[in-house]
């Protein structure tokens, strides 16, 4: 969508009651109007969280500073990514940049729990400690479009392992930032997408796969009434709380 086609979804989001939403991707900030989305949220006092992977942050500091409420950035691993060579780094680069401001963002760190980082969660753990982290939300593994589903043998770890390492994660940091533990189960059903064409889907998972169900297009005004009649309000409550750092 261009800048006067988002104009009109923001509109008819704000008219529809909604008091926040995420921006996410792909990457939101290869958007050269990103500044001007942004204003324009504001200006319908909807509330902005921010999910990006860090590497052009840089572009956008004071913009995200003045107007994002909460900002997601990933860390799946202590020294390296899965993203590329320098994205640990540009992240990295991005919490030093928050030490030194007195108003930012409240700031997310999310993790997504696999057979590659499973042993190294308690070092991501003390990484986080030395930043200006708020929320360290962690996420279960989700087999879920192209890739995820053909590296799913390769990723996945058992439920019994994930829920044993993160009842431990949160124990040893809970003093230190908010410990959030995202399950593919609390996930179900709880929010919807819209995507860059005005599709709207939502997550609709067996705890085998999870599949992306097309609800309708975002315009048409039978789309939002079809969601809340499939979705799961306590999921939607549970996720939104912690996503967006305020009670429903």
């Amino acid at each position: 969508m261009d800048l006067t086609e988002l104009k009109r979804l923001f509109y008819l989001l704000h008219k529809k009651g909604v008091k926040a939403v995420l921006l996410g991707g792909g990457e939101p900030l290869l958007r050269d109007d990103f500044g001007k989305i942004l204003k324009e949220l504001k200006k319908l006092k909807i509330k902005v969280f921010l999910d990006t992977n860090g590497d052009l942050f840089f572009r956008y500091q004071k913009l995200i500073s003045k107007y994002v409420e909460v900002i997601g950035l990933p860390i799946d691993f202590p020294n390296v990514s899965y993203r590329n060579k320098n994205n640990l780094r540009a992240v990295l680069r991005a919490l030093n940049h928050f030490k030194k401001l007195k108003k930012r963002p409240v700031i997310r760190i999310g993790t997504v729990v696999t057979k590659d980082n499973f042993k190294k969660l308690k070092e991501v753990g003390e990484l986080l400690k030395d930043y200006p982290v708020d929320i360290w939300k962690i996420y279960q593994f989700t087999p879920q479009n192209y890739n995820a589903l053909k590296n799913r043998s390769l990723l996945e770890i058992s439920q019994k392992d994930f829920d044993k390492a993160t009842k431990e994660l949160k124990k040893i940091f809970s003093k230190n930032f908010r410990v959030v533990i995202s399950k593919r189960k609390d996930r179900n059903r709880a929010y919807f997408f819209i995507d860059s064409d005005g599709t709207v889907f939502t997550p609709i998972d067996d705890l085998d796969t999870c599949r992306q169900v097309k609800i309708g297009d975002i315009f048409d005004k039978n789309t939002l009434v079809k969601w809340t009649k499939i979705y799961s309000p306590k999921n939607y409550t549970n996720n939104a709380e912690p996503t967006f750092n305020f009670k429903l």
